[in-house]
């Protein structure tokens, strides 16, 4: 044999061996492992031949031919009798003891008689033909879908051994061009029984991935069309023409080139991707990959793209649409308005919500002849679908996207993706518009809380005022009252000010952006020198500066012993001490009062705008703790039923954690 004949059956047993683990890969099941074992035992006898070609069909080589050919008759064996039903068993069971005694004879003769060689292998090629043919006419139009490969692969090899042992028993030898083509026919029979085991798995998913198998049909294409365009240049360098290598070079680095721009062309891409899908997948999508897409294409905050814009994208790559539009409904009942475009222009356009267009949940062709589809293309440029996102049994919207990239059949499957993916959207849009109405019901929410604190502050400068008139008519003439009456009216206008400036703020944060801090100790004897009942102020060592701004420090402590005031018998001082535990400063309240029931403090004591004192407001006291833990510090109570009540002011120290 020649080195190309060695060559031919090399390639032959890798394309063998290639088909065989692809068969594998991508089915499961008896089935598949005979047609993997058929394309199996095919590479061995070639790669036998390439490796003994001196002795093609003889020794080693020639027992490997047997064994194939036995290999195939047990494959359409299995075929057989998954079509025949009982039938197929009697017949099986001749032909499987047939192939048998054929195969063992021809074991055995190639060994012992080597002229009656060829005769034996006649007599196995030809029961694999017949057993070919019996399967092609018992399948029915159902079953011979899934058999007519295996059957014309097989049998077709089979057939050529006929020939090739018919003229071997006729001249006493084997046709050296005849065993080469049989190598040759081989490699090309070998595909249909990979594409048989894909048949046989149309109703399973493969376990290859969509995108292993996109990725390499466009390197086989890529590969074909370097191989064409390097045999042309390889024509035009035999030509022996002076610009034949010049031309050679050229085309293979446009193509190059050429092979480039098609890798990065989008419509290109897409139109393998749906030729993949129409003809090689049981299914358009892959649906675990499609809903990952989804939900990180909405979920991906992190790039700056606008809501709109995510929310157009997860629906409009399923279908490979590159731009679209987003029409929301307010909650107003005027209709559908724009909201947002991607890759589109942004003009702000109004549709009723009862359009036709919208009925149901399924996504629609726009009609051109239609109106709305007109005013929709004047606005937008070319549109093709629309998609209506259903939520809480209305409307939440519509996406309207662009013609895709390449042609789209828009079958049931497509469509039914498409209603899951509106479905998402639509949740998506409907919590991020919940989400923007709770931040606007949190800010009106903590202006209500702000206004509710103010109120209560000018509450007690105006007791202030009127306790200053009520002394001013009997003591107006005494001019230490004077004195006083300007600082207590100095005081109350300021205050009213600052109650004012908080109203527009969010809250007591200096304006530079640094930490605000009090000496406590310092702050209590300014506000009992201020307060017209006793205070006793007590520290057991000095206390650390406290990180709270002066203002809310000022508010939380006046309210706390204005209330212990107000509790305690006349006469009887406001105890108040301050003391150090670790990272914090404590403040104690304390009073001589009733006290207070432990289900009073739990249900009703900050309760906003609850109160069992005649004239109260029901703020002071959960004004106070609100103050404190916005400092990042609470308010304890600790109080009995006819022992009083003492209330524990925890504030953190300065520069620490806690703060």
């Amino acid at each position: 044999m020649t080195s190309a004949s060695i060559l031919l059956h090399g390639g032959a047993a890798v394309i063998c061996a290639a088909c065989a683990a692809y068969i594998l890969a991508i089915g499961r099941g008896a089935a598949v492992w005979w047609l993997a074992a058929a394309a199996g035992a095919a590479g061995l006898w070639s790669a036998s031949v390439a490796l003994t070609p001196a002795a093609p069909l003889h020794g080693v080589a020639g027992g490997l031919e047997v064994l194939c050919l036995a290999t195939w008759c047990a494959a359409l064996l299995y075929h057989f009798r998954r079509v025949a039903g009982r039938r197929g068993r009697v017949i099986g069971l001749i032909f499987g003891g047939c192939a048998i005694v054929a195969t063992a004879v021809a074991l055995l003769l190639s060994g012992i008689l080597d002229a009656a060689a060829p005769v034996a292998r006649l007599i196995l090629a030809l029961l694999v033909v017949v057993l070919a043919e019996n399967l092609f006419r018992t399948a029915d139009e159902a079953t011979r879908w899934h058999v007519a490969l295996p059957a014309i692969a097989l049998g077709g090899l089979a057939a050529f051994d006929l020939a090739l042992y018919a003229d071997a028993a006729l001249s006493r030898s084997f046709s050296t061009p005849l065993i080469d083509a049989r190598a040759a026919l081989t490699a090309l029979a070998m595909p249909l029984l990979a594409v048989a085991a894909l048949r046989e798995g149309r109703w399973r998913r493969p376990p290859v991935s969509r995108q292993v198998v996109f990725h390499g049909a466009t390197l086989i294409f890529a590969g074909i069309f370097l191989l064409g365009v390097g045999a042309l240049g390889e024509v035009l360098r035999r030509l022996d023409l002076e610009w034949g290598a010049t031309a050679q070079a050229g085309m293979i680095a446009a193509a190059l080139m050429l092979l480039a721009v098609a890798a990065t062309t989008r419509s290109l891409r897409s139109r393998l991707r749906n030729l993949l899908a129409e003809h090689f997948h049981a299914t358009r999508y892959d649906y675990r990959t499609e809903w990952l897409r989804c939900v990180g294409t909405l979920s991906a905050s992190a790039d700056g793209a606008p809501a709109e814009h995510r929310a157009i994208r997860a629906i409009a790559d399923a279908v490979d649409s590159p731009g679209g539009v987003l029409l929301r409904d307010d909650g107003g009942g005027a209709g559908l308005r724009w909201a947002g475009s991607w890759n589109m222009p942004a003009e702000h356009l109004m549709l009723s919500a009862d359009l036709p267009l919208f009925a149901g949940d399924t996504a629609r062709v726009l009609d051109p002849a239609d109106t709305t589809t007109a005013e929709l293309r004047g606005a937008y440029g070319p549109l093709w679908l629309a998609v209506p996102l259903p939520h809480d049994g209305g409307l939440a919207g519509a996406v309207f996207l662009a013609p895709p990239r390449a042609p789209f059949r828009l079958d049931r499957e497509a469509l039914e993706l498409l209603r899951t993916l509106a479905h998402e959207v639509a949740m998506f849009l409907a919590e991020r518009r919940a989400a923007e109405r709770l931040v606007d019901e949190r800010r009106v929410q903590d202006y209500a809380k702000r206004f509710a604190f103010v109120a209560h502050d000018v509450k007690t400068v105006s007791s202030q005022l009127s306790l200053l008139l009520a002394n001013a008519e009997e003591h107006i003439a005494d001019p230490e009252f004077q004195h006083d009456m300007l600082v207590t009216v100095r005081s109350a206008a300021g205050r009213i000010n600052s109650l004012i400036a908080r109203l527009g703020q969010p809250g007591d944060v200096p304006a530079s952006g640094r930490e605000e801090v009090v000496a406590p100790l310092d702050r209590l004897r300014q506000l009992a020198a201020g307060k017209p009942y006793p205070v006793r102020l007590e520290a057991d060592t000095p206390a650390p500066l406290a990180a709270i701004a002066p203002s809310r420090f000022d508010t939380a402590l006046g309210h706390l012993m204005n209330n212990a005031a107000e509790a305690s018998p006349p006469g009887e001082p406001v105890h108040v001490r301050v003391a150090r535990e670790g990272e914090r400063v404590v403040v104690e309240v304390t009073d001589h009062g009733p006290g207070m029931a432990p289900e009073f403090i739990r249900d009703e004591l900050f309760r906003p705008l609850s109160t069992s004192k005649r004239g109260g407001s029901g703020i002071g006291a959960w004004q106070a703790r609100e103050l404190l833990r916005e400092a990042g510090g609470d308010l304890a109570v600790c109080s009995r039923l006819g022992a009083g009540t003492t209330m524990r002011v925890l504030l953190p120290c300065q520069g620490s954690a806690t703060a």
